[in-house]
């Protein structure tokens, strides 16, 4: 599909949401569409026709910062592992031509051979990264499903707990909302802290 065509599809689907979101928040309030909206949420990060971060902030906004992470967490994850086994037993051929059309999974393809479980959290905690990306690539490369639907689990909590929490709290609380954010960039720091001691020393340098 031309770029051009999917930048359009991304362009409109921001605007129906925003043309529609007093009647997305009504939808999404009512009682009983708990389950319909974690399945609304699982499309979304399939097909992602609008920032899922917005996604994630709007269901903190809705049910609550716990809750409303904890349903966006749980829906890209099952999202995760759908694409993981279409990927990996479907369609391997078209992914990875997929793969070979985005440069910012050049490194990642090499960090992965060296340390696939650390390599696909850590692609999760990057925001540069395409999520789909990343569940594509490890179908096609064969991970042990096991080895990436954890790295994906843990990868994924702290961007979704800090956007679920500025959903929730951001125009109430904005010092809290400020706190969140750095604690999440020390989450960052602290992971590629732990990864850098965790390598391999050189000859040299032992």
């Amino acid at each position: 599909m031309r770029k051009w065509l999917l930048g359009l599809l991304y362009v409109s689907g921001m605007g129906a949401a925003f043309i529609y979101r007093y009647n997305i928040l009504d939808w999404l309030g009512k009682d009983g569409h708990a389950l319909l909206s974690v399945l609304a949420a699982t499309a979304l990060a399939l097909f992602p026709v609008v920032p899922y971060k917005a996604v994630i902030g709007l269901f903190g906004y809705v049910y609550g910062s716990l809750a409303g992470g904890a349903m966006c967490w749980l829906a890209t994850t099952v999202a995760a592992a759908m694409m993981f086994g279409a990927v990996k037993w479907l369609f391997p051929e078209q992914a990875r031509r997929y793969l070979a059309s985005v440069p910012a999974l050049d490194k990642f393809t090499a960090a992965v051979q060296r340390h696939p479980f650390a390599s696909v959290a850590a692609a999760r905690l990057l925001p540069v990264i395409p999520q789909t990306a990343v569940n594509a690539y490890a179908g096609a490369a064969g991970l042990p499903f096991r080895s990436f639907i954890l790295a994906t689990a843990l990868g994924k909590i702290p961007g979704i707990a800090l956007f679920a929490f500025l959903g929730g709290h951001a125009r109430q609380h904005p010092g809290a909302a400020a706190v969140a954010a750095a604690l999440y960039i020390a989450a960052l720091l602290t992971f590629f802290a732990v990864l850098r001691i965790g390598k391999p020393q050189s000859k040299g340098q032992a």
